[in-house]
């Protein structure tokens, strides 16, 4: 009779459990679609180029520009050695643009030698500033240490923020400390994200201040009242740490690499 209620309890718990699994649901991204595409790209990086709403159909869109490193055909650097792209304007759910509304102009999606990262970070951190292949770290005159790309790169810097800007090695290297693969990171001066991007071709940024906040405060209300059907974006899910073609679909992992040097939806 013991032996039976064990048995009765434990297959009840596992119904629970099943149950509360079965409840998860996720909104599909086109960040998701990049995934799936690239399953079996070593290296590429996903800036979040612009963003829009539409208030007369209640729909949130977002842009994207991939880098892909490609094979080399040739002895020489140049910029053929990359493909280099932007997409047009995506649909995405309130969830996903609330999930990414601090993060215009930073790279929310790269992955490098195979592995794949989702936190966000400053334009060119995650695959190009700081790797000797691209570049190298000079000296200013008043001894602060910057990066500067080799001249057959030096198209890289106005895919990110500009011939002009700067990236400095203290901030880079506090990134690299305190944040790699492990959490968002917006510059120790909150320097980088839509706050202070200042591309004037973009959208976001023609868009005035009422409208702006307008935005915030919808994407607020309908992400919230998403999430509270259960719904979540395949950013926030915390999954096995082992990703392939035929394990889970969504993992949030970023320090784990598949058998094919890959990672899938």
């Amino acid at each position: 009779m013991k032996l039976f209620k064990t048995i009765l309890f434990t297959s009840m718990l596992l119904l629970i459990v099943s149950c509360g699994e079965e409840r998860k649901k996720y909104l599909k991204s086109p960040l998701d679609t990049i995934i799936t595409t690239h399953i079996d790209t070593q290296n590429y990086s996903v800036i979040l180029a612009d963003m829009d709403y539409k208030e007369d159909t209640d729909k949130y869109y977002h842009k994207y520009k991939i880098i892909i490193e490609k094979a080399k055909n040739t002895t020489e650097a140049v910029e053929d050695d990359f493909d280099i792209k932007t997409t047009e304007w995506q649909e995405v759910s309130a969830i996903t643009f609330e999930d990414y509304q601090e993060d215009l102009g930073m790279t929310i999606l790269s992955k490098k030698e195979g592995v794949l990262d989702k936190q966000s970070t400053p334009a060119g951190y995650s695959n190009y500033v700081g790797n000797e292949k691209y570049g190298h770290w000079q000296t200013h005159s008043n001894g602060s240490s910057f990066w500067a790309f080799y001249g057959q790169y030096h198209f890289m810097s106005s895919l990110f923020y500009g011939p002009s800007h700067r990236y400095y090695r203290n901030d880079y290297d506090y990134y690299r400390t305190n944040h790699y693969r492990r959490s968002s990171y917006y510059g120790r001066n909150k320097n980088f994200g839509t706050s202070t991007y200042k591309n004037a071709n973009s959208n976001w940024n023609s868009k005035p201040k009422t409208f702006k906040d307008k935005v915030r405060t919808n994407v607020t209300r309908s992400s919230s009242a998403l999430k509270s059907k259960g719904y979540s974006s395949s950013k926030s899910y915390n999954g096995s740490s082992q990703t392939s073609r035929n394990t889970n679909r969504y993992s949030n992992s970023s320090s784990s690499r598949s058998r094919s040097g890959g990672f899938g939806k």
